[in-house]
């Protein structure tokens, strides 16, 4: 507390006054920057939670993309297996359809 043993009562009031005023500004200060802080507690609460629901989201990611690989390469080995398949089958039906020709050719020359 201040020593007002040489002011007059005027002076004693000015000065409770201004002190109380001051004490009051900086009770609303302390208010504020506590509510600030609380504040900025929350939106940190908030940032960590959306970093590990993204941690979460690129753990997906980087599963699909994984899988996604392993069945592109499934794919391509189907492919090729099925291209040989068809050149195979193609020279088949060309060798049938010679056959055919071979015999169609016999039947009209000797039976026509």
């Amino acid at each position: 507390m201040v020593d007002f043993s040489g002011f007059d009562q005027n002076q004693q009031l000015a000065l409770l006054d201004n002190q109380s005023s001051y004490l009051q500004e900086r009770e609303r200060n302390i208010k504020t920057i506590y509510s600030k802080i609380e504040e900025l507690g929350q939106m940190m609460g908030r940032l960590s939670h959306m970093i590990s629901e993204q941690g979460e989201t690129i753990s997906l990611l980087d599963t699909n993309v994984t899988d996604i690989q392993t069945n592109v390469e499934s794919a391509h080995s189907e492919l090729l297996k099925y291209f040989q398949n068809i050149s195979s089958n193609r020279w088949l039906m060309f060798k049938v359809f010679g056959i055919l020709i071979a015999f169609f050719i016999i039947f009209v020359i000797f039976l026509a």
